[in-house]
């Protein structure tokens, strides 16, 4: 948003909920329950990040099912409006619908899928007539990092991710964790804060079929012409946004490191990521590498056809992240054959991939050591892949966790609770 947006954001906000304050209240009851998905940033941008590809995936699954127990309806808010209906098409419009409030009823479930703990604690109104309605509420935990590990986020972000866990803690009928990890993070903020009615904890498996994903399309000259040498160069893929907890820095000093030492032998870097936060100087030192654009390569503008192509063409893979809520690359990674090197995470180990090596030394010299045996691993040719999870398996799992009578017995209990 430009200067003016942000000035006149929060008094727009306000008129919009005071207009329809009346009809939050209003009772309402669907010919058959309806599953209520936040879109809303997938929506207005298309980031290409791996959350955006999860929101994408799980909403075409849901989207193109027949027999779904719930009529599936993508909803969307702004930092102008509370929650509004989106058009079945809305990735492929490019101009914003009329709003139409959205009601909720008996038997409706909201289903936060998108990340938007910018705009969600903003619509708590909306969010608790829906519940007083007769309806439940079901957020996805991608992570609980910013409490964890605030440092790692931009002062904004960690504030409104306070307000979205706030809301989640008071509000919220379930959370659905992308991990076990996840799982035991969120439960320990929630006993730290004392909550005493904590949510019901379900799981949302994640695929690695990129292509189940709704993929961008697309490519540069710059990424056609890097991925005509890929098959000539041993080259290892890193991917993920540029920000602090990725370890791009500590990558960065091991390849430095085998080029000066093993210059004939060491492999090439590819970076596929968008720039992030907090990491500027790291940003400048990429992009001013005497290794620029030969040994070293950073594309941040990447289709997700492009990076299906350097999955495929890369020697292996290297995950440096310090913490994570899932780690999509790896479960891609081994989609498309490719060994791994990530750092030792139980977040990691948690997927139990074959392919995968680990690495728990920073040092230059010994995560050097460590990629050089990735690189070796990556001449045998295809890494063993267990059975992998579709999206279409994982959204049948979704669709289990959120069985309709253990949230609505959750829901009556709590609304019971708060009205003595």
């Amino acid at each position: 948003m430009n200067w003016f947006a942000r000035m006149t954001a929060p008094g727009v906000r306000r008129a919009w909920s005071w207009w329809h304050r009346n009809s939050f209240r209003e009772s309402f009851e669907a010919q058959r329950p309806r599953l209520l998905v936040d879109v809303s940033a997938v929506m207005k941008s298309d980031a290409q990040t791996g959350i955006q590809r999860v929101v994408r995936a799980v909403w075409s699954e849901l989207n193109g099912r027949k027999d779904c127990a719930f009529e599936v309806v993508p909803v969307y808010a702004t930092h102008f409006h509370g929650y509004c209906y989106a058009p079945a098409d809305f990735l492929e419009q490019s101009r914003a619908p009329q709003p139409e409030v959205v009601h909720a009823g008996r038997g409706d479930k909201f289903l936060g899928l998108d990340l938007s703990a910018h705009l969600l604690p903003k619509y708590r109104d909306q969010l608790r007539a829906w519940r007083r309605n007769g309806a439940t509420l079901s957020l996805v935990a991608y992570d609980v990092l910013p409490l964890i590990r605030p440092e790692w986020f931009s002062q904004k972000s960690v504030a409104h991710f306070r307000k979205w866990f706030d809301l989640l803690k008071d509000e919220a009928d379930q959370a659905i964790c992308i991990s076990d990890q996840v799982a035991r993070d969120l439960c320990e903020q929630l006993a730290i804060v004392g909550a005493t009615e904590q949510p019901v904890i379900g799981r949302l498996q994640m695929g690695g079929d990129i292509q189940a994903s709704l993929p961008t399309f697309g490519m540069s000259d710059q990424t056609r012409q890097l991925l005509r040498r890929l098959p000539f160069r041993p080259t290892i893929l890193m991917v993920g946004t540029v920000e602090p907890r990725k370890g791009y820095e500590i990558a960065l000093a091991a390849f430095e490191y085998l080029w000066r030492t093993s210059p004939k032998d060491a492999p090439d870097l590819v970076i596929v990521g968008k720039p992030g936060w907090k990491t500027e100087r790291l940003q400048k030192r990429l992009r001013d590498h005497p290794q620029h654009g030969s040994r070293l390569h950073w594309l941040d503008q990447v289709s997700d056809e492009a990076l299906c192509e350097f999955y495929d063409n890369c020697r292996a893979v290297l995950m440096a992240s310090r913490g994570e809520g899932f780690g999509l690359p790896l479960i891609e990674a081994a989609a498309h054959g490719r060994y791994i090197l990530a750092r030792d995470l139980s977040v990691f180990r948690e997927q139990g991939l074959p392919n995968v090596l680990y690495f728990d030394d920073d040092r230059p010299s010994a995560l050097g050591s460590r990629i050089m045996a990735l690189l070796t691993a990556g001449q045998r040719g295809s890494a063993p892949v267990a059975n992998l999870p579709s999206w279409h398996d994982c959204v049948d799992r979704l669709l289990i966790e959120l069985g309709r009578s253990r949230l609505d017995d959750h829901r009556s209990k709590k609304a019971a609770r708060q009205a003595s």
